[in-house]
């Protein structure tokens, strides 16, 4: 019985400190001096909480030899979103949101795996379609709508 007793109190000890899913919510790693490191395992963060690391060409947020995988966002002072960027193994991958103050899109374009790739569509501050294009492979294929005559406020002037 006092088995049972010490397994089951151990049981409700390991699965409370999860996210509820089963999976801890921190992660223990190794720094480059050998000591041991913990940060939260998060698929989601402010897009300040990235470095580029050029020798490896991928984003980090713990750990430099481990690329980023998740979503991260960054915000106007104010508190609205201002872009939504995807990562996998720190490359960017899928889409990536801007967004104007006033809380409309401002432009929306694809990656994979760092390469722009797919559709390119720019708008102004009243929704209008100021420029669309496709890309393939980091390289614009074709521009299906340009429309230069079009204003477009400056996304990030009020970004301070």
């Amino acid at each position: 019985m006092k088995t049972f007793s010490a397994f089951t109190i151990c049981l409700i000890l390991l699965t409370s400190c999860g996210n509820g899913d089963g999976t801890n919510s921190e992660t223990t790693s190794v720094d480059s001096e050998g000591g041991e490191i913990s940060a939260i395992d998060s698929s989601y963060c402010n897009c300040d909480e990235l470095t580029l690391d050029q020798p490896y060409n991928h984003f980090w947020r713990f750990e430099r030899r481990i690329g980023y995988t998740g979503v991260c966002e960054d915000f106007f002072s104010d508190g609205k979103l201002r872009m939504t960027k995807n990562f996998v193994d720190g490359k960017l991958h899928g889409k990536v949101f801007t967004y104007y103050q006033n809380g409309r899109l401002h432009e929306e374009k694809e990656f994979d795996m760092n390469f722009q790739t797919g559709e390119q569509i720019i708008y102004t501050n009243k929704g209008e379609v100021k420029l669309h294009a496709l890309y393939k492979r980091g390289t614009q294929t074709q521009i299906l709508v340009n429309r230069p005559e079009l204003q477009e406020e400056d996304p990030w002037e009020s970004a301070n």
